[in-house]
């Protein structure tokens, strides 16, 4: 006689390793995921979700019976709509938080290259036809009403143009008994063959997969088609709507009214902004040339301050210089100014009527002559020699305090040499200097004749 306790436990073992059927495998699945995503763990969250919307591993495990003809689907194709709407809810949901993520922190938890696969599908819209196809054996007009409404919000968050979702809606609400209302001209595809299929959960049959109906409708046409600037179809589909009563198509109306005015005063008053931006940016601009004018005008009034102090200290130093070597005070005849004054100050009157004396005595003027011409040369040589050293000090210094002076002087010196090279210059030159010389021997001549007096 067999132990009753083992074969209990034997039953209890068999039990256990008979597989669950999609609804309690979603439901499992969904309390599970549901937890982890609420705790922000959202990596095994995304994990845990994996054996309700993936195909199973092969048609035994699905089918413990043997029936191995039909083909391997996911359970959340099988489960019952409950628990298959919260498990793709809770799937939507799942992906529009990881995306919220960010580079950064999707790098940190799902690592680069995961996070932008799921980025990718969801910017791009493929998670719809991924739920398409998975949970509903690629039939677009038997998707659960809630489903689309979530599908149609996540593309409406995420993704930058709006013609896919577009493009989504439009086949499912024409597929699922709403008028056609042109929407091939809206780039709907294979809307004759979609048209006949039927609803899975039985269309709008209940009031809440009416209210499901609204609600999607509402996101068509007051969301998607404005972003698209789709305003005259939006209006002319909730007009010629049959799910919406006439209180609730006086109410979009309404709203989509007052949407088009609020954007366009968006644009007006982003207009309006644009313009203000510009004209604080060109009053920076005139401020800063205006400052940079008078930085400009204040060096150039510096530059001319210092060059005109820097001539005046020239001046100075060649006044001085021929103040001190005695260019003004030396005659050509080699006397020196204010002798004969100071002789007579001094009270040596003898020395006049010496010089008087020799004058008038032939071989007396004669030795004069001969004595101060060698002088008289030598005097004006050392002369000479000052000049030049006066000169060259000169040009020294103002090399060292103005080098620009160089310049100015060396097209002062090519001027010089351009005049003197034609021939009428020349001689004029050199009548200006015979009739000074001349006034200079008349001069010397009348200076002899006093003295002889």
């Amino acid at each position: 006689m067999a132990d009753p306790s083992a074969s209990q436990s034997q039953h209890l073992s068999s039990s256990t390793t008979l597989p669950l059927s999609p609804s309690k495998l979603c439901s499992k699945t969904y309390k599970k995921a549901s937890h982890l995503f609420l705790t922000r763990r959202l990596q095994e969250a995304l994990a845990a979700l994996e054996p309700a919307i993936t195909n199973p591993r092969g048609n035994d495990e699905q089918f413990p019976n043997g029936d191995s003809s039909a083909p391997a689907v996911p359970p959340i194709a099988a489960a019952q709509p409950t628990w298959r709407i919260k498990v793709w809810n809770l799937y939507i949901t799942l992906l529009s938080a990881i995306v919220d993520l960010g580079p950064e922190d999707g790098k940190t938890v799902f690592g680069q290259k995961e996070w932008k696969a799921i980025s990718s599908q969801v910017r791009e819209g493929e998670i719809w036809e991924t739920v398409v196809q998975t949970g509903y054996k690629g039939l677009e007009g038997s998707v659960d009403a809630e489903v689309v409404y979530n599908l149609a919000t996540l593309l409406l968050s995420h993704m930058p143009s709006q013609k896919l979702n577009q493009q989504r809606l439009e086949t499912y609400l024409s597929s699922s008994g709403q008028p056609n209302l042109e929407i091939t001209e809206h780039h709907l595809r294979n809307s004759s063959s979609t048209t006949s299929l039927q609803r899975a959960n039985g269309g709008t049959d209940t009031p809440k997969d009416l209210n499901a109906r609204v609600r999607i409708i509402e996101l068509f046409t007051l969301h998607v088609l404005p972003r698209n600037d789709e305003w005259d179809y939006a209006q002319e589909f909730i007009s010629l709507s049959e799910v919406l009563d006439e209180e609730r198509k006086d109410v979009f109306l309404q709203t989509l009214e007052g949407l088009k005015e609020e954007k366009q005063q968006g644009e007006l008053r982003a207009a309006a902004l644009q313009r203000e931006k510009d004209a604080e940016l060109e009053r920076q601009a005139r401020e800063a040339e205006r400052r940079r004018a008078e930085e400009e005008e204040v060096a150039t009034a510096a530059a001319t301050a210092a060059v005109e102090q820097s001539q005046q200290q020239k001046g100075h130093g060649r006044s001085s210089s021929e103040v001190d070597y005695g260019i003004e005070k030396t005659y050509p005849n080699g006397s020196v100014k204010g002798r004969g004054k100071s002789g007579e100050k001094n009270g040596r009157p003898g020395a006049a009527g010496a010089t008087s004396r020799t004058a008038l005595s032939p071989s007396g003027s004669k030795s004069v002559k001969k004595t101060d011409k060698p002088d008289a040369r030598a005097k004006r040589s050392q002369a000479l020699t000052n000049v030049v050293r006066n000169l060259m000090q000169f040009i020294t210094k103002s090399i060292a305090g103005n080098p620009l002076s160089v310049a100015r002087t060396l097209l002062f010196l090519l001027g010089l040499l351009f005049a003197l090279s034609r021939q009428d210059i020349r001689e004029r030159v050199r009548r200006i200097t015979g009739a000074g010389w001349q006034k200079v021997k008349g001069t010397i001549g009348m200076g002899v004749k006093v003295s002889y007096i």
